[in-house]
């Protein structure tokens, strides 16, 4: 399980790092730095020194943040209500003063790496899935995904995090700029491939030439479908790297940009294709569909971290963690 729940607008910061997919050594970095940045928060919270000597330093604890009926910015006192929970059951009440306002920044930025990451996962299992049927060589009108797909590479091995940065940066416009061409000819593509209802008067030649035709015609369209897979996949890693949620509305349009392309009629006339190795084409379409609301529902979520709606921030922490490094 990627999340403990991203159900709502609870941010949850694990104790370890999540399942975050293919690219894990650089988004556990990552995510570690935001981890990190939440918990030199917390040791700045007056109330935490008191309450975590008190506890066993080694076990693992739970804080959550949650004022009552209502979200969570600070009461007039600027107090921020905690409870420590261990195996279900509250273990110690705080209120927590605030010495900065960057507490919430920082777990939204853990929340939405999570997030993103969570989309990328699901959007690279469809990636795999149809690299097993179709194979061929990519030309121009795809080539800018798979150039921004490399540009973002290239940036995971960059030391220097204000230049691995610009280089992120320099992929996602590149990825938003093939997404837009390539999503316009998928289009096209698929409007021109044969419709699967037989027609009266066809005979049973003809229908075997729109067979061949569909055929023909889906290896363009899988093709272009991959590379939209494969570039918003991407986008998410990159918004997640570069802790700019904000930017989650360009994931949102992307999506909506693939799926206006027409997949649901694509998938329908892609029941022409005969399977190929027991796969069928259309499965991996409607895969897709059937995924689309998750994917739009952790954008949703994304943004109401941005609109700081966050009802609760749940942090699993070693009390230990909040010990060290204080003076």
């Amino acid at each position: 399980m990627l999340l403990s729940d991203i159900s709502g607008t609870k941010v949850t910061i694990p104790y370890a790092p999540p399942d975050i997919g293919p690219n894990s050594d650089f988004q556990t970095k990552i995510f570690r730095k935001n981890r990190e940045d939440v918990l030199s928060e917390l040791r700045c919270l007056s109330g935490i020194p008191e309450i975590v000597r008190t506890l066993n330093p080694d076990a693992v604890y739970k804080i959550v943040f949650s004022p009552e009926g209502g979200r969570l910015p600070r009461d007039p006192a600027g107090n921020l209500k905690g409870v420590f929970y261990k195996d279900g059951k509250i273990i110690q009440h705080a209120k927590l003063r605030a010495v900065g306002p960057s507490l919430v920044k920082c777990a939204t930025a853990v929340g939405s790496q999570i997030l993103l990451i969570h989309i990328a996962m699901q959007l690279n299992f469809i990636e795999k899935e149809i690299h097993k049927i179709i194979e061929g060589q990519h030309d121009d009108r795809i080539s800018e995904i798979y150039s921004g797909r490399s540009q973002y590479k290239q940036a995971m091995l960059v030391q220097d995090h204000e230049r691995q940065s610009r280089l992120i940066e320099n992929a996602i416009q590149t990825l938003n700029t093939g997404i837009e061409k390539t999503s316009r000819s998928l289009k096209r593509q698929i409007a021109e491939m044969p419709d699967p209802e037989p027609r009266f008067g066809d005979d049973w030649p003809l229908t075997k030439k729109r067979t061949e035709k569909a055929m023909e015609q889906m290896i363009p369209v899988e093709e272009s479908f991959l590379a939209c897979i494969i570039g918003i996949q991407t986008l998410a890693e990159c918004f997640a790297a570069i802790n700019e949620p904000q930017t989650i509305v360009v994931l949102k349009d992307n999506i909506a940009k693939l799926s206006d392309s027409g997949i649901a009629s694509a998938a329908e006339r892609a029941r022409l294709v005969p399977s190929r190795g027991g796969h069928f084409p259309e499965k991996l379409l409607l895969s897709y569909l059937d995924s689309e609301r998750s994917l739009i529902d952790n954008i949703e979520r994304c943004q109401l971290f941005v609109d700081n709606k966050i009802d609760s921030i749940e942090i699993e922490v070693k009390p230990i963690e909040l010990l060290e490094g204080r003076k």
